[in-house]
C-alpha cells in the first residue's frame, strides 16, 4: 500500500545543522576544540550539501564521486588535524607505505565507506538505528584517548538519530535523510575508523584491553562488516547481469529481508545486530590471531553471511514463482 502524508527529504542537512550549530556552542568548552577541526566540519558539511543537491537533482554517480573525490583530497592534503594512513602496523606483514600512498589509499578508504554507508538508506530507520549502535560503541575508546571533540560529534548524531526515527516512522509527516544523511553519517564513520586505526601506536584502549597492534585495520572493518558485505555483493550482481557496478536496484540484503516478510524495523534491528555479532567476535578473540589469520577468519565470517542472504534470496523467488 502506497504511503499518503508529506513526505520530506532532506535529513541530513538537519543533522549537518545541529552539528555546526552545537559546535560553535560548544567550542567555548575547554576540553573541546571544535575549532581545531573546522576544516572537518567544513567538509562534512559541503558534502551533506552536495548529497542534498542530488536528493533534489539527479547528478550522474560518476559526477558525485567525482565531487567527493576533490573534497576528501583537499581536505586531506591541507588539513594537519585529520589522519592520514600511512603506516599499516604490521597488517598483513605492511608498514609504512608513505605519504603519497598514504594520502590515495585514505581518499579510498572515506569513498568506500561513504559509498557504503550510502547504500544504507533504502528502508526506514536502518541508517539512524546503525549510527547509533557505531558511535556509541566508540564513546568508551575516544573518552579514553581524550578525543573530547569527537566523543561530543557522537553525541550529537546519535542524539540527532534518536530524534529523527520519530519523524521517520511517523505516519503523518515523513521524513528521510536523502542522500545527504547518508553522505554526511557516511563520512564521520571513515573518520572515525580512520582515527581509530591511526591511533593505534598510541592508544590507551590498545594497552587496556592487550589488543594486537596489527589486528586494529581488521577490526575497524568489521565495524562496518555488514554494509561492505552488501556492497561487494550488490557490485558482483549487477557485474555478472552486465549492469554498472553504480546503477541502482534491489538486490541489497534489506531488500532480502523485506521480501522475505521483515518489517522495516525488524529488518533494520537484524542487519544492525548481526553486524555488532561480527565485530565483538572479531574483537574477542583476536588476541589468538596474527592479521592474516584473523582476515581470514572474518572472510569466513562474511561468506557465511553471504550465503545466508543467498538462501533467503533464492527462498523468496521461488515461493514468488510458486
Amino acid at each position: 500500500m502506497a504511503y499518503k502524508g508529506n513526505i520530506l527529504t532532506g535529513g541530513g542537512v538537519v543533522y549537518a545543522s545541529v552539528l555546526m550549530v552545537f559546535s560553535l556552542v560548544l567550542d567555548n568548552m575547554d576540553v573541546v576544540k571544535f575549532s581545531n577541526f573546522s576544516p572537518v566540519l567544513a567538509t562534512s558539511i559541503l558534502i551533506a550539501i552536495l548529497g542534498f543537491y542530488n536528493d533534489l537533482i539527479e547528478i550522474s554517480a560518476f559526477n558525485k564521486y567525482i565531487s567527493l573525490t576533490f573534497l576528501i583530497l583537499m581536505l586531506l592534503y591541507a588539513n594537519s588535524t585529520l589522519p592520514i594512513i600511512k603506516n599499516f602496523n604490521g597488517f598483513l606483514g605492511i608498514d609504512e607505505i608513505g605519504y603519497i600512498p598514504g594520502l590515495f589509499f585514505t581518499s579510498f578508504v572515506y569513498l568506500s565507506i561513504m559509498n557504503a554507508i550510502n547504500l544504507t538508506d533504502g528502508i526506514d530507520g536502518y541508517l539512524a538505528i546503525f549510527s547509533i549502535f557505531f558511535f556509541t560503541s566508540l564513546l568508551y575508546n575516544f573518552d579514553v584517548n581524550k578525543f573530547y571533540t569527537l566523543n561530543s560529534v557522537s553525541v550529537i548524531v546519535i542524539a540527532s538519530s534518536i530524534t529523527y526515527l520519530t519523524y521517520n516512522f511517523s505516519k503523518d509527516n515523513k521524513l528521510y535523510l536523502g542522500n545527504a544523511g547518508s553522505l554526511f553519517i557516511g563520512f564521520w564513520i571513515a573518520t572515525y575508523l580512520i582515527t581509530y586505526v591511526t591511533s593505534a601506536p598510541y592508544s590507551e584502549l590498545v594497552q587496556v584491553y592487550s589488543i594486537d597492534i596489527e589486528n586494529i585495520p581488521v577490526i575497524a572493518i568489521s565495524m562496518i562488516s555488514i554494509p561492505l558485505l552488501d556492497t561487494l555483493r550488490v557490485i558482483l550482481v549487477r557485474i555478472l547481469n552486465r549492469k554498472s557496478p553504480l546503477a541502482a536496484d534491489r538486490n541489497h540484503l534489506h531488500h532480502i529481508l523485506l521480501d522475505s516478510g521483515m518489517t522495516h524495523l525488524r529488518a533494520s534491528l537484524f542487519l544492525t545486530v548481526i553486524n555488532w555479532f561480527n565485530c565483538i567476535a572479531i574483537f574477542l578473540i583476536e588476541q589468538n590471531f596474527n592479521s592474516k589469520e584473523l582476515t581470514l577468519i572474518y572472510i569466513f565470517i562474511s561468506l557465511f553471511w553471504y550465503s545466508f542472504f543467498e538462501y533467503i534470496n533464492r527462498k523468496n523467488l521461488s515461493s514468488s514463482k510458486g
